[in-house]
């Protein structure tokens, strides 16, 4: 009994010093001169590997959080008298431009070989690949003529009748 009680002492012993010290991964996170905070509607393995090179060739500590895109846009509206957020990273323009007013102007080294492709004209963002809007109708339901362009889908005909992907 006595050998049971000790060994039981002696379990007990060693699990108090596997127990919580009271410091977490913040405690170790550097000043927030030197770390980066970046909203994300992409998923891990997009973000992932380019936030891992970053940090590698920078030396920078990055803080993601993900969320959907219009979620994270009115987070950095709600937080626009103390910003958290240091870069957005997602989002199509058409949702981008509702929060214009929340970001500030950036070019970005090598800007002049991304004016081709889509760069913003007036600096507030940068584009990371390119996807485009485009309208889709069922031919034997839609003639040709009906839907000729974005405009066309104010017409009240067409409530109820419109699908469009939910960004969060």
């Amino acid at each position: 009994m006595k050998r049971v009680l000790c060994l039981a002492a002696a379990f007990m012993l060693l699990l108090s010093g596997c127990a919580a010290t009271g410091s977490d991964v913040s405690d170790f996170a550097p000043d927030e001169s030197e770390r980066l905070v970046i909203y994300t509607s992409h998923k891990e393995e997009v973000y992932g590997p380019i936030v891992k090179e970053f940090q590698q060739r920078t030396g920078i500590w990055v803080e993601v959080l993900t969320g959907g895109s219009n979620e994270l846009l009115e987070r950095i509206s709600m937080e626009s008298e103390q910003p958290v957020c240091d870069l957005m990273f997602g989002g199509g323009v058409e949702s981008l431009a509702a929060y214009e007013d929340c970001f500030e102007p950036c070019e970005p080294e090598g800007a002049v070989f991304l004016r081709d492709v889509g760069l913003s004209e007036d600096d507030l963002w940068t584009p990371f690949s390119s996807l485009p809007l485009v309208l889709i109708y069922n031919t034997k339901l839609v003639s040709e003529d009906e839907l000729t362009g974005w405009a066309d889908l104010l017409d009240p005909r067409w409530k109820g009748r419109i699908a469009f992907t939910d960004p969060t």
